[in-house]
């Protein structure tokens, strides 16, 4: 997994080893369902990362100069989080898959409650505040590009939303992905005790072409927040 499209910008630091590193950036305020397009997020926040001795590291962000976390935990997958400091309201808490083993510098986004609710009611359903929604762009492990065609599943997600050219499609269990390669899985629980839900993906049946399993991926999932990430898939 790396860093979401929602982010504005990273800056790469190769960097195999685990070990500790910092991380710096900015909190953004995604403001359409693209979840690409964001603005400066103006108010404050509470930005927590799993930090390199076992414990979470955390920083505060003011609203306008760059957080600085020390002591990160340098990973291929740190879900670090965003916390705005008004509780309760919008946006919503949210977990973004960085990693922290290849980049120092990340733009970090904020997914707003209101936008949410618009997907969940283009499909004629509804958000549970107290589960948690995930947000996955799926792109190809080798260029980096969005990829269409692809049918993925969460077993504890209520609804799955596919992003189409013509707005967003309920998955009735044969949706595919679209140019986006962008599906949020709604109103899910937590598998289990690392509080973590597996993504099955799978490259879907052409009229030539049989289904192909593409992979199985681990995404945090967390009450009441939203996670985003890109998930790399190898084809």
């Amino acid at each position: 997994m790396g860093t979401g499209p929602g982010s504005a910008g990273s800056s790469g630091n190769p960097d195999a080893d685990a070990g500790t590193g910092t991380l710096q950036g900015n909190v953004l305020l995604l403001t359409d369902d693209s979840f690409v397009h964001a603005s400066l997020y103006t108010s404050g926040a509470t930005v927590t990362a799993d930090g390199a001795s076992g414990s979470p590291v955390t920083a505060n962000w003011d609203g306008a100069d760059p957080f600085s976390l020390e002591g990160v935990a340098r990973v291929a997958t740190n879900w670090v989080s965003v916390n705005p400091a008004l509780v309760g309201g919008d946006p919503l808490p949210t977990y973004q898959a960085v990693q922290t083993n290849r980049v120092t510098k990340v733009d970090l986004a904020l997914v707003s409650s209101a936008m949410l609710d618009g997907i969940f009611n283009a499909v004629a359903s509804l958000r549970s505040p107290n589960s948690g929604q995930v947000v996955l762009f799926f792109h190809s492990a080798s260029t980096g590009a969005p990829l269409a065609g692809l049918h993925v599943t969460m077993a504890k997600a209520q609804v799955v939303m596919y992003a189409t050219n013509n707005g967003w499609l309920l998955d009735d269990g044969a949706a595919i992905t679209g140019q986006d390669g962008l599906v949020v899985f709604g109103n899910v629980e937590p598998a289990n005790s690392n509080g973590t839900q597996s993504v099955t993906v799978t490259r879907a049946a052409t009229a030539s072409t049989p289904a192909v399993p593409a992979g199985e991926f681990s995404v945090k999932v967390v009450q009441g927040a939203v996670s985003i990430a890109t998930v790399g898939v190898q084809l």
